[in-house]
């Protein structure tokens, strides 16, 4: 499906509504548990009120209980509290290492600890309850259905989803895509101009010549796969490209603990093909392929890693966020076993194929899967990486210069800290090489958050929250995108929803819900 109107909300009265029998009640339903949708479940329950966390899947804990266990906590830990800093303080006192810069533990202790969490304040955990359908009357949710058959209402609802299926439903504006650089006078907006793939930087870069076509000089053979036909667009033009998605593997050296990497089922070495010219490039200017490419430096807990994508030819599979975007289930499942099948076939390019130098192949065979991870999915993560889906086009849009100007908000509800770090969102060809849309990561001081970035407007839905596909544009999205950000927003969530008048989350006190969140230890401000 490639509009991506999944479905329209249901209209109903608010009799039919009262009346929608079997359906189960609490005054606050949260949709998707990932950090984010767990901050807002407990903060709402602490408030004392009765709430429905609702999991598409069967695991908890989106991200960080699916091998990025090397959390970013934003340089300084003064900057996250409540919430957060609870989680990052468990870790820290289970596995006795952390910095200023990250927190480190692993996925299976996440979900326990998430779920213990949960447990502790009386949260009702409801998972494989992938949504539907909804009910309203009127600007106002009544119900969430599931695909399992089973009906949720509350007063209000948060969608807490990194895909923004919740919103999208209930009928509110979404962009899926970029801006242009004049929509909201940033600089960093739109298509970029496209770049080579190269080494070193300023007056020592050298560019990479890496050949596009199946059979080399070739166009008539056909693209390598993951290269898109587009070339280079406007600079500064809106499009519909998303940051490249993947799978944060948890790797071990561990011999009790190692599965090795394995030739997948439907492995196809052209898959890689871009790879082996990439390095082969390399090799022709005097440069060699570090032995840690592949696996990199994560170092995490109890001697495992969490690898994530480099620069370049890696994990990253790009080209594939606005079909799984705006795709149906099935279209989303289809890509996440390809990106899936992608990232085993390259770990068994890596440690393999001949083109890949001795003390790379050598280094990378040493790791493998943890056996004691995601036992029941092949000791592979749960989740895929979604960097960027869905946004809301709320009540108000965050953008690149409040960031960086550090705008102070009235209703400020939390604070935000990470540089604007964008992945490729292009891979594709010029002048006959390939060539990528990417930009370097910009650094930011900490900024607030203003509770109307997760409101929809006043005219389409009266009691949704978003608190992770918030409503900014897409440069200052790749600052708000990390898991610690999210839960901030989620803790801001769960408070103003049991605040609401009526669950009417337009009609919150922002005064009051600032004093709470204060009391919970939430971060307003940084000067």
């Amino acid at each position: 499906m490639s509009t991506g109107d999944l479905s329209a909300p249901v209209s109903v009265s608010e009799t039919e509504a009262a009346s929608q029998p079997g359906c189960a009640r609490a005054d606050v339903v949260v949709y998707g548990a990932t950090p984010s949708g767990i901050a807002a479940a407990i903060q709402a329950a602490r408030l004392k009120k009765d709430v429905i966390l609702l999991e598409p899947t069967r695991h908890i804990g989106g991200m960080m209980t699916s091998g990025l266990n090397k959390t970013d906590t934003a340089g300084k830990r003064g900057i996250y509290g409540g919430i957060v800093k609870e989680f990052l303080d468990k870790a820290q006192d289970k596995y006795g290492i952390g910095d200023a810069r990250y927190a480190y533990f692993e996925s299976r202790w996440a979900e326990r600890t998430f779920g213990d969490m949960l447990e502790k304040n009386n949260v009702r955990l409801v998972k494989g309850q992938l949504i539907a359908s909804i009910r309203r009357s009127g600007k106002t949710i009544q119900s969430l259905t599931a695909t399992s058959g089973q009906s949720f209402c509350g007063r209000s609802f948060i969608d807490a989803s990194y895909e923004g299926d919740l919103m999208m439903r209930a009928g509110v504006r979404t962009i899926v895509g970029r801006e242009a650089k004049s929509k909201y006078r940033e600089d960093d907006a739109g298509v970029q101009k496209l770049a080579y793939p190269h080494v070193g930087d300023g007056s020592d870069r050298i560019d990479l010549v890496i050949d596009p076509y199946i059979v080399p000089r070739k166009p008539a053979s056909g693209l390598l796969p993951g290269l898109s036909s587009i070339g280079q667009q406007p600079v500064g033009k809106a499009d519909k490209s998303l940051m490249a998605y993947n799978y944060r593997l948890c790797v071990t050296t561990d011999p009790k603990n190692m599965r090795p990497f394995t030739k997948p089922v439907d492995y196809d070495p052209l898959r890689y093909e871009a790879v082996a010219r990439f390095i082969a490039a390399l090799a022709e200017k005097g440069r060699h392929l570090s032995s840690q490419y592949f696996i990199g430096g994560g170092d995490t807990v109890n001697d495992k890693q969490d690898v994530n994508s480099n620069s370049f030819f890696s994990t990253n599979v790009w080209n594939v966020g606005y079909d799984y975007a705006t795709g149906d289930e099935a279209k989303r499942e289809q890509i996440r076993q390809s990106v899936r099948s992608y990232i085993q076939g390259y770990f068994w390019f890596a440690v393999s194929d001949p083109r890949v130098p001795k003390k790379a192949r050598e280094f990378t065979a040493q790791y493998g899967y943890c056996a004691d991870e995601f036992v029941d999915n092949d000791n592979f993560p749960y989740q895929m990486y979604v960097r960027q889906a869905r946004r809301l086009v709320g009540q108000f849009v965050l953008t690149e210069n409040n960031l960086k100007q550090r705008t102070s908000f009235s209703d400020g509800i939390g604070l935000g800290y990470y540089p604007l770090d964008q992945h490729g969102m292009i891979r594709t060809v010029l002048n006959g090489h390939i060539a990528e849309d990417i930009r370097d990561g910009i650094s930011l001081s900490p900024y607030e958050i203003p509770y109307r970035v997760m409101l929809p407007s006043q005219k389409e839905v009266s009691n949704l929250l978003v608190s992770v596909a918030i409503s900014t544009s897409h440069v200052a999205y790749t600052s708000i995108r990390v898991e610690p950000t999210y839960m901030v927003l989620g803790q801001a969530a769960g408070a103003a929803a049991a605040l609401a008048p009526g669950g009417n989350v337009n009609k919150v006190d922002v005064q009051r819900l600032r004093q709470e969140l204060a009391k919970s230890g939430q971060v307003l401000s940084w000067w």
